[in-house]
């Protein structure tokens, strides 16, 4: 298997373009799976790309997801040549620190989780 800048720390421009892309098209297709109809799906996609969007106020709310976010991307792309992304890290190797983490990452998901919702496939 190919590995985005295997070798390197930094992608290339042609490879960060392509990881853009890849992940421009899986988000569109998820709000079109998601979206009970064409029309909301278009809300949806317009309001993305409406200028009220990239106003600072709706940032400033998530700062703290913003950080979780930027710090699983870190050890995602660290972690991208294993078959876990802190599978060979070093502070991993410490028993007691691993599962810190893995507690720390439970409750991320039980405090921000959100409501619950019906799985996506039932709508069809």
């Amino acid at each position: 298997t190919d590995t985005v800048a295997e070798g390197r720390i930094l992608p290339t421009l042609k490879e960060v373009c392509q990881m853009a892309v890849t992940f421009g098209l899986v988000v569109f297709g998820w709000i079109l799976f998601r979206a009970e109809n064409i029309t909301h799906a278009w809300s949806y996609v317009s309001g993305i790309f409406s200028s009220s969007f990239f106003i600072y106020s709706h940032v400033v709310g998530s700062r703290f997801t913003l950080v979780l976010v930027g710090v699983f991307m870190l050890i995602e792309w660290f972690g991208r040549g294993n078959q876990y992304a802190i599978e060979k890290m070093d502070f991993a190797k410490k028993k007691y620190f691993r599962w810190a983490i893995y507690y720390a990452i439970v409750f991320c998901i039980f405090q921000f989780g959100g409501k619950e919702q019906q799985f996506i496939y039932f709508q069809f």
